[in-house]
């Protein structure tokens, strides 16, 4: 038993707890419900709001809560089976939704009915005072107040069932022991929010939450659950306890500046109210805004004493615990009179209630129209709550909590047995109803399971409500707009809307998606990024938050999210280049022999004889190995190749062009010559001094191809000339060290080309200079070209080989045909051209001492 030094102390210290816990009630009207039963059961319901902290207006759900408790008892009552032998009876106070006005008369008017003193309320069949047996306390309805008498009723171990708060502070079952509720909390209806954002795709929310206990919990679950789902928060805007309507439209003002267009609130319904009030001074942009609702507002507002523009509202959505209407209270509140509230102990705030809704006075002093004693509510202004089956689902938990102990306590004897009353004045039947309420369960009048969790909490189920601000309403108030579009269970969320409903067209992110190929770098917040495109040969690595170059050999696939191996690509005989290099090589091959049958068959000739037989012969070969080059130039690339192609390639071009050389050379000593030549000139004109001085020319080009193999050794290497080209081939074959090889051609080509053009008018018909003129004019055209087509082409090396190998090829096709096919034309078409008086034949007089005197090229060439 509770002493009185205890409950002193209580009072006194909760007496100084929240804003207005000190007010007196002296002077103030303030009315308790008191219904006399054997065992009574306390409610908490705010039949009033505290707004302005007058505790003036009357709220219809409230008065609606009282009158379920009170239809609950009557079949209760009415029912022999459940409590044989006992009339329930009830407590209700009205907690004004204020948390210090609610612990205040909590301990001033309950705590006394679980002390030793007695109770304070009379018997109405003695009228005197007599101890209470009380079950347990029903309420109350918002979080904040279900909190602080929660920390009351823990002290002396009495069972408190809220129906309608959601606090998840409530769940701790180490400071709220002995807290029950048939809602679930709200971490459950967070968990909801959090489906729907992921489910319509929404990353970056706000939140408006009340500066209370509930608006607090509601915030932090709410942070805890986005950032474990990767949802961010935007901005946080609290409702100050007293705000004012410029604090509202200042929340306005910073909603309508966030990216989000989603905005999740935690507010009660009359701070709802005031901010929808506030937002249509905004009506141009709020209506952009998607409000997303907590239960203590969805399908609660409009008020019916609070009156703004709900356009602002339409398509926001809500979360309330799924309830359905308690089909008999419809008829049951309509038949309440004023007569019966006045004459009896039930609901003594009926009569106000009735004066707001049917606009009329109770009493004589009032303007305006008297009620009439039978004065019943507008069928019309009814407004169903399916949050009264909460209420009822509490009201009967503790009733199915007291029938069981009932049952095992008086062994089904009716009435108050010696077990049960021995409990009057005492908190004891209170505290032994609490193991019984934690393994309750029941059906109720529409079919639905009520039980508690291993936190004490409901079922976690929940409606989703949408507001349609475009639905007519000819009867009741604007509330009638909500309707149900889905529901939440077991973590899945179902909901039915419209196409063009907000619901489905709203984009709340703070950033959009990256497109194909962009790497999406983090700011501060984990939803906000920017873009960054991807370089050609670069993917998207790193999570999507960097761009990374793929290595050598591999380029990015065709969605940039990583890397594929290139397809190597190499020269060969059966590639497109490897056949065009070999059919041009077989057919200057083909020529080439050809033209050396014809000098063979023919060497006896002047023509041949003329132009040196030993020269002619080395050129052809010269010519050869350079049609030869395809083998080693588009081979696969091998080491014995590589060397093959480094060789083959200088080595050709120097034996045709030192061959060249020295023939020029020749002609230039026999026909420019204005004396008789020296014995070491006529040495030099010997064919095998020619040839010694051409091989030792042509020696340079192997000296400068050892060097070449020996500072750059031979290697096959990978070669990447651009992002999507591996091209595997010899080392420096495809790059400018190549002009290793065919810079002393070149030289070669360039000085005989000088002799070439300043000696071509030779004084006979011997037109030798001539043809290795033009032969040298064509092979200066090709380097050139060939030259300007291996530097720009930088990304097909499979060309550049090719270009290298035709360009040696052309050359010695040029010198086949332009050196060696006038003179093989005359043997086979014009033998009569070829003899001594045709090639010798003299053009100008004026050389004929020159020509007499000098040795004629069929001396030197024999």
């Amino acid at each position: 038993m509770i002493s009185l030094h205890f409950l002193a102390a209580l009072t006194s210290m909760f007496g100084i707890f929240g804003k207005g816990a000190t007010r007196s009630d002296e002077g103030k009207d303030y009315k308790i419900q008191y219904r006399p039963g054997d065992v009574l059961i306390v409610g908490l319901v705010a039949v009033h709001n505290s707004e302005n902290e007058d505790c003036s207006n009357v709220l219809e759900e409230g008065i609606q809560a009282v009158e379920t408790m009170n239809m609950i008892i009557d079949q209760i009552n009415a029912d022999t089976d459940i409590l044989p032998g006992i009339q329930l009876g009830s407590i209700i106070i009205d907690t004004c939704y204020s948390d210090a006005e609610a612990a205040r008369r909590v301990i001033l008017d309950i705590l006394p009915l679980f002390s030793d003193c007695g109770a304070r309320y009379p018997n109405l069949q003695t009228g005197k005072l007599s101890p209470t047996l009380v079950a347990g306390v029903v309420g109350a309805g918002s979080s904040s107040v279900s909190i602080q008498v929660a920390k009351i009723l823990n002290a002396v171990s009495v069972p408190q069932i809220s129906y309608w708060a959601s606090s998840p502070e409530l769940s701790n079952k180490r400071l709220y022991k002995y807290f029950f509720r048939v809602v679930p909390p709200d971490d459950k209806q967070v968990e909801a929010i959090i489906a729907l954002a992921q489910q319509r795709g929404w990353s970056y929310i706000s939140i408006v939450y009340d500066d209370d206990s509930y608006g607090l919990n509601g915030l932090h679950e709410l942070q805890v659950q986005a950032e474990d789902e990767g949802i961010c928060i935007g901005t946080f805007q609290p409702v100050p306890r007293s705000a004012s309507d410029q604090d509202f439209r200042n929340i306005v003002e910073s909603l309508l500046t966030e990216k989000s267009k989603v905005v999740v609130m935690f507010t009660s319904s009359m701070s709802a109210s005031r901010l929808m009030k506030a937002s249509a001074k905004y009506m141009d942009k709020a209506t952009d805004l998607l409000w997303v609702g907590s239960d203590a507002w969805t399908n609660e507002i409009p008020l019916s004493n609070y009156h703004f523009d709900d356009r602002p509202m339409h398509d926001a959505v809500g979360f309330q615990p799924a309830a359905q209407e308690l089909k008999a209270f419809r008829p049951y509140f309509l038949n309440l009179t004023l007569e019966e509230s006045l004459n009896t102990f039930r609901n003594p705030w009926f009569s106000e209630y009735l004066e707001h809704v049917n606009f009329c006075t109770v009493g004589d002093d009032g303007p305006g129209r008297k009620c009439d004693p039978d004065e019943k509510l507008d069928p019309n202004s009814f407004e169903k709550r399916p949050t009264l089956e909460h209420v009822g689902n509490a009201m009967l938990a503790i009733i199915h909590a007291l029938r069981e102990f009932h049952v095992s306590e008086c062994n089904g004897i009716p009435g108050l047995c010696p077990a049960m009353s021995m409990h009057n004045g005492t908190n004891h039947l209170a505290t032994k109803l609490i193991p019984i309420l934690k393994r309750i369960n029941f059906t109720n009048a529409n079919g639905k399971h009520v039980y508690f969790d291993s936190n004490q909490n409901g079922l976690a189920s929940f409606y989703v409500f949408r507001y349609d601000a475009d639905k007519e309403v000819t009867t009741g108030t604007l509330r009638q707009r909500w309707e149900i579009v889905g529901d939440f269970d077991n973590k899945a969320i179902r909901v039915t809307t419209a196409p063009n409903s907000k619901l489905n067209t709203t984009e709340s992110v703070c950033s959009k998606p990256c497109g194909y190929g962009e790497a999406t770098i983090p700011q501060a917040k984990i939803c906000c990024w920017h873009c960054e495109r991807c370089a050609y040969d670069e993917f998207v690595s790193e999570n999507g938050t960097m761009c990374t170059r793929c290595t050598p050999g591999e380029k990015p696939n065709s969605e940039k999210t990583g890397c594929d191996l290139i397809t190597i690509t190499e020269i060969s005989y059966g590639s497109e280049y490897g056949i065009a290099c070999a059919w041009l090589s077989c057919l200057g091959l083909l020529l080439t022999s050809i033209v050396t049958v014809i000098y063979i068959v023919h060497r006896k000739t002047i023509m041949v004889k003329s132009s040196g037989n030993e020269l002619s012969f080395f050129i052809l070969f010269g010519i050869t190995v350079s049609f030869l080059n395809f083998l080693a130039m588009t081979a696969s690339p091998t080491l014995a190749s590589c060397v093959t192609a480094r060789i083959m390639l200088g080595v050709g071009p120097a034996c045709i062009y030192a061959g060249l050389l020295t023939k020029t050379v020749r002609v230039v000593i026999i026909f420019r010559s204005r004396s008789a030549l020296s014995i070491q000139m006529k040495l030099y004109l010997q064919p095998s001094c020619q040839i010694v001085v051409t091989s030792v020319l042509v020696f340079v080009q192997v000296i400068v191809a050892a060097l070449w193999l020996t500072l750059s050794p031979v290697a096959i290497t990978m070669h990447y000339p651009t992002h999507e080209v591996v091209y595997r081939g010899c080392a420096h074959l495809v790059d400018l060290q190549v002009l290793m090889a065919i810079t002393y051609p070149l030289l070669l080509i360039t000085v005989c080309t000088v002799l070439a053009t300043f000696n071509r008018k030779i004084p006979t018909e011997f037109n030798e200079t001539k043809y290795i003129g033009f032969s040298m004019y064509s092979t200066c055209v090709i380097w050139l070209a060939f030259l300007s087509i291996f530097i720009t082409n930088t990304e097909d090396l499979s060309q550049r080989v090719l270009t290298t190998s035709i360009c040696v090829s052309l050359s010695a096709t040029t010198v086949l045909i332009c050196y060696f096919g006038p003179k093989c034309f005359k043997i086979i078409f014009r033998p009569s051209l070829n003899n001594m008086n045709s090639v010798l034949s003299p053009k100008n007089s004026s050389y004929n001492q020159s020509a007499t005197a000098s040795t004629s090229p069929t001396q030197t060439a024999m």
